[in-house]
Formats: structure tokens, C-alpha cells, sequence
């Protein structure tokens, strides 16, 4: 007889279960169809064989992440005021293309630009030229200029310049050095002739000698008289005399003339000495004019220290007062490439090598809607700053993004990059992982 039990007054039937099923029922549900038992072993086995297939073959790179900064090859260039004064002209505007040394604003002071320029020119040019005595003549410095704190330079070159074109025009040396020239030449003529009449004097001397041979052979012979004789020989003497006297007087004209020569020479030497001091105070005076046009300029004027683009930030217009130290403008060159560096921690860095592909996601431009920048390793740092490795990258299309759109040139950009590594399928990773827990 089946035992009943009772549990909060309801009978529980606790026969068997074997007994409560039909014999048919425990006969189908305790026997599997034997097609269902080959057909399903044989749908795992292959579902096993694809998966490990699969994952043999799918392969995908570990990531190693960086923090990117992309910059001009020139980075941007802050223009600032040396002097707290208001700006007196703005000659460019907001993202204007200038070239180098192109002037591009003005501050308020004493002196007029284009006077300062004027003299400055001038000073320029006799301070770069071989001859200053060639460009005196062209050189002339105008009145009423307003030079503002260079005025105290400006009338020392004025003055120098004005006593050495005076000097010239006016010194005596020229003068006396043509008088001096003149009658070199004429006693150069002199001494010509005093050598013919030496010439003519000679033979004549020869004559007389050679009849005072004759007739001292005759007086010894007593074919002339003695009174004859002593005239033939005082005719000889006196021509002897004055064949000595005509060359005596050729030596004094030589020598005049050497005096003259001498006389010349010290003359073109004190010439040239004081010519050199005056053009020594115009060079010193064009000198110093410029060195204070350098210290003028630094204050008052901003001019590009290269080509590129300007950029506006805080002052816009005319008149705005600058404190000195001030970053008036930026100034962007015109790039010609970039410069992509990154910083990596210590974690995989040794899993990096050139070559390697860089996504680069700029923080800018997401890279849902811009895309990504493509680039890839060129070097990295051989040792760590703070824990942090230096990664150099090259861009390989530029600014162009890999959904092919070209973002605009920026001074710098800042995103994520993602050095895609080495290849492993995922079984490979798998037993990586089981082979690296069993090894611990």
C-alpha cells in the first residue's frame, strides 16, 4: 500500500515515480534514436573543426596607444612689444601672407618712419660701401626731419659728413700738390736741356783737348811759340770749366727735382691722412647712427622674421596701448611638412618597431566623421624620460585622412595613436595565455 503523508493538510502521493508512467512511455523516453546520435556528433566535431580553423587563421595586432602631437616643421612664432606705448599703425590684417622682414605695425613715438628710414638708408650705404669718397657725391641729407630720439645721432653723421665734403671741395692740398707737380715738370724740362748743353759742352771739351794735345807736341818741337800754347791751354781750361759747371748745374736741377718729388708725396700723404680722418668720423658717425636705428627698431617697430601668415589675437586696431612684453601678433610660417612625435609608457614599448602602422585620431576632427590619419613609425627613443618613451612618426598622406578628406593646416594638433603591432591569430593568443599560466 503507497504511504501518505500529509503537509498542511493536503495528502502527498509518494508512490514511485517508475510507477507512474505507462511502460510505452518509459520505453520512448529511455531510448535515443540512434540517427540523431551519429548526425549530431558529427555536426560538433565540425563546428569544433571550424572554430579551431577559424582561430588558427583570424589574426588581428595588439594596439599599443600613444599621445600624439602633430606641429609645423617651424613652429608658430609670438611677435611681441618692446615698449608700452599705443600702436601707431597696423600695415597688415588678421591672416595676411607677409614675407620676411615685411613691416608689420608701428608704435607710437617721437619719430617720423619714413625720416628714420631715409637716414637710415644713407647710413646703411656708407657703412657697407669700399669707397665712401665715390658716394659723397651722391649723398644728400635733407632739413626738418623729424628723427625723434635719433636726433643726437643724426647731427653727428650730418656734421661728419658735411666737414668731409667740405674737405673736399675746398682743402689746399690739391692745389698745392698741381703747383707742385708743375714745376716738377719744369724743372724736369730744365734738366733736359742742361743735358743737351752738357752734350754739346763735352765735345767741345774734346776739341780743345785735342788741340792742346797738338800744340803741347808742336811746343816741344818749337813749331808754336810758347805764348801760343799757353792760349790754347787756357782756351782748354775755361772749356773744361764749363762742361764742369753745366754738369754741376744738371746735379742741382736733379736734385730740385727730387725736392719737388718729395714734396709731392708728403703732401699726397697728408692728404690721404686727412682724408682718412674724415671719412673714419663719417663711418664711425653712419655706425653708430645704425646701432641706434637697431635699438629704435626693436622698440617700435614688428616686423616677420620670416614668411608666413599673421595672426590676430588680443590687438586689432589703431591706437590700442601695448605694455611692453605684450604678444602683439603670432606669426605662422608657411609650412612645408610636419612633425609628429608621441609618448609611450614603458608597457609593450618593446613590441615597437619602425615601419609599424600609426592610426592617429585627432582629438580635433573625431574619427567617426573625419576619419583617421595614417602614418607609421620612423624611430623611437632608445631610453625613457620619466617613464615615458619618445615615438617619431611619419605621416604618409599628410593632413588627408583615410575617409579621404584633407583636413586645413593647423600650427599644431593633438589625438590618440595607435601603433598596431605585430599579427597573432586568436588560438595563438590562447595558448599563449594557458602556456604563460601553466609556466607561473
Amino acid at each position: 500500500m503507497p504511504e501518505n503523508n500529509v503537509i498542511n493538510g493536503s495528502p502527498i502521493n509518494l508512490e514511485p515515480v517508475e510507477e507512474a508512467y505507462s511502460e510505452d512511455m518509459q520505453e520512448v523516453m529511455g531510448r535515443m534514436p540512434s540517427w540523431m546520435i551519429r548526425r549530431g556528433t558529427v555536426m560538433i566535431g565540425c563546428l569544433l573543426i571550424c572554430v579551431f580553423v577559424g582561430a588558427y587563421f583570424f589574426k588581428y595586432p595588439d594596439i599599443i596607444t600613444s599621445r600624439v602631437v602633430i606641429s609645423f616643421d617651424n613652429p608658430p612664432i609670438k611677435l611681441f612689444a618692446r615698449a608700452s606705448a599705443p600702436i601707431q599703425k597696423l600695415l597688415v590684417s588678421n591672416n595676411h601672407q607677409v614675407k620676411k622682414d615685411e613691416l608689420l605695425c608701428i608704435l607710437t613715438n617721437s619719430a617720423d618712419y619714413h625720416d628714420v628710414v631715409q637716414v637710415a638708408t644713407i647710413a646703411h650705404m656708407i657703412d657697407t660701401t669700399i669707397s665712401i669718397y665715390g658716394i659723397m657725391g651722391a649723398i644728400n641729407l635733407p632739413s626738418g626731419l623729424q628723427l625723434g630720439e635719433l636726433q643726437p645721432e643724426y647731427i653727428e653723421l650730418a656734421q661728419a659728413i658735411q666737414q668731409y665734403q667740405f674737405f673736399l671741395s675746398h682743402n689746399s692740398y690739391k692745389t698745392k700738390m698741381k703747383h707742385l707737380v708743375k714745376q716738377a715738370e719744369y724743372q724736369a724740362l730744365l734738366a733736359t736741356e742742361l743735358d743737351k748743353k752738357g752734350y754739346m759742352l763735352r765735345e767741345q771739351l774734346d776739341l780743345q783737348k785735342s788741340r792742346f794735345n797738338i800744340d803741347s807736341i808742336l811746343l816741344k818741337e818749337k813749331v808754336v811759340s810758347k805764348v801760343e800754347y799757353e792760349a790754347t791751354k787756357s782756351k782748354f781750361l775755361d772749356q773744361k770749366m764749363s762742361t764742369d759747371a753745366n754738369y754741376s748745374n744738371i746735379l742741382q736741377s736733379k736734385l730740385q727735382q727730387k725736392e719737388y718729388e718729395k714734396n709731392i708725396s708728403e703732401t699726397e700723404l697728408q692728404l690721404q691722412s686727412d682724408e682718412h680722418t674724415y671719412q673714419r668720423k663719417v663711418h664711425d658717425a653712419a655706425t653708430k647712427f645704425k646701432g641706434s636705428y637697431a635699438q629704435w627698431s626693436q622698440n617700435y617697430l614688428i616686423k616677420s622674421p620670416s614668411d608666413g601668415t599673421v595672426s590676430f589675437f588680443k590687438y586689432w586696431k589703431e591706437n590700442q596701448f601695448v605694455q611692453s612684453g605684450d604678444g602683439v601678433m603670432m606669426l605662422i610660417p608657411n609650412a612645408q611638412s610636419y612633425i609628429v612625435r608621441g609618448d609611450v609608457n614603458t608597457v609593450g614599448v618593446g613590441k615597437i618597431k619602425p615601419g609599424q602602422e600609426v592610426l592617429i585620431k585627432l582629438s580635433a576632427y573625431p574619427y567617426e566623421e573625419y576619419g583617421m590619419l595614417s602614418g607609421e613609425v620612423a624611430e623611437l627613443s632608445r631610453v625613457a624620460m620619466d617613464s615615458t618613451f619618445t615615438l617619431e612618426i611619419t605621416l604618409k598622406k599628410g593632413l588627408v585622412t583615410n575617409a579621404n578628406k584633407t583636413l586645413p593646416p593647423e600650427p599644431q594638433l593633438t589625438g590618440i595613436g595607435e601603433v598596431l603591432t605585430e599579427d597573432k591569430s586568436i588560438l595563438q593568443r590562447i595558448f599563449e595565455n594557458v602556456y604563460g599560466k601553466i609556466h607561473r
